[in-house]
Formats: C-alpha cells, sequence, structure tokens
C-alpha cells in the first residue's frame, strides 16, 4: 500500500470517528457533521436541521482537509469569506498545513474561530 493510500485510510477513519463522537454528543437542533471523500482528502459538511425534524434542511461545506503527497503535510481549506456553495477555498489561517493530522482534527474539534460549527 502507498504511502498516500496509508494516508488516505488514516484520515478517513479519523474522520468518522470525529463525525460519529461529535454527533452522537450533539442535539440534532445543532446540527450534525457529515463528510465525504474528495481527491487527496475529504469535505466536511455541517447539516442543519429544522426543530423535530429527521432530515437536514440543508448543509453548508465548512472544511476540506487534503494531503500532499510531496511534503507529506496535511493541508486544511475553508470556503473564501462570503462565499456560497461550491465557492473558492483558502487556506485556514490559523493551521493552513500540519505534519500530524490530529492537530488538524482537534482544530476542528475545538473551532476556536467559530467558524466550522455556528
Amino acid at each position: 500500500m502507498s504511502v498516500s493510500r496509508l494516508a488516505m485510510s488514516r484520515l478517513n477513519k479519523a474522520i468518522q470517528t470525529f463525525c460519529s463522537k461529535r454527533n452522537a454528543s450533539l442535539p440534532v437542533e445543532l446540527g450534525k457533521s457529515l463528510y465525504e471523500p474528495i481527491d487527496n482528502g475529504v469535505e466536511l459538511y455541517h447539516a442543519h436541521y429544522l426543530l423535530d425534524s429527521q432530515h437536514s434542511e440543508y448543509t453548508s461545506s465548512i472544511a476540506r482537509i487534503l494531503f500532499h503527497e510531496d511534503t507529506q503535510t496535511w493541508l486544511f481549506f475553508v470556503p473564501s469569506e462570503g462565499e456560497k456553495e461550491g465557492s473558492e477555498w483558502v487556506p485556514y489561517s490559523s493551521l493552513p498545513r500540519c505534519k500530524e493530522l490530529e492537530d488538524l482534527i482537534a482544530e476542528l474539534e475545538s473551532d476556536p474561530q467559530a467558524c466550522f460549527w455556528q
């Protein structure tokens, strides 16, 4: 298995665990975290629910985590300010790249700039 396939497997497992833990500990009204694999990474979404609803009203793209094979680092992106779905992605200012995937997951979890789970 190549290094990038190992990295992607690690990323998918870490994000799946993160989303499961976050979703289990929050009421539906605060939204749920979702993700889907993309080329060299994952895209994370915040699913928004109406009160007492079983299905999300809409989802917002909140982050992308990509693996850069040449530098063996993780890249962290957010949608550019004020842009809509399908917008341009810009590096996350607090932690644009990192060697340790766990640091990016911790940043998502703590959301110190209140830009992911608002």
